[in-house]
C-alpha cells in the first residue's frame, strides 16, 4: 500500500504544471551589449539579462539608443539552464517591460 502511495505521488507530481515565478523591479536601462540587456535599480544594482521575450521586445526595441536612460518596470523570470559543458547556469528573462514617466 505504501508502494503505491508513494508512486501516486510521484506520478502526480510529475505531471504537476509548474508555476511560473516572475519578479518584478524598477530600474533604468543602462544599455545593450552582445544581446545582454542591462538595467540599473535605484539601490545601484545591476541587472543583466539574457534574453527578452517577443511581446516585450516588439513593445520596446532595447537595441535602440532612444531607451538608454528611462526607468521601466522590468518583470522577469529566472531559468536553469545547462551549458555544452553540461554546467547549470541561470538565466534572466524579461517577459514584460513598462516604460515609466
Amino acid at each position: 500500500m505504501k508502494t503505491m502511495l508513494i508512486l501516486f505521488a510521484m506520478v502526480t507530481l510529475a505531471f504537476t504544471n509548474k508555476t511560473e515565478d516572475l519578479t518584478a523591479i524598477k530600474a533604468t536601462f543602462d544599455g545593450a551589449e552582445e544581446e545582454i540587456y542591462y538595467f540599473i535599480d535605484e539601490d545601484d544594482n545591476v541587472y543583466s539579462f539574457d534574453s527578452i521575450n517577443e511581446n516585450a521586445s516588439e513593445k520596446y526595441n532595447l537595441t535602440e539608443k532612444q531607451y538608454i536612460g528611462k526607468t521601466f518596470n522590468v518583470t522577469y523570470k529566472v531559468e536553469t539552464k545547462t551549458n555544452e559543458l553540461e554546467e547549470e547556469y541561470e538565466s534572466y528573462i524579461i517577459v514584460k517591460l513598462e516604460l515609466l514617466k
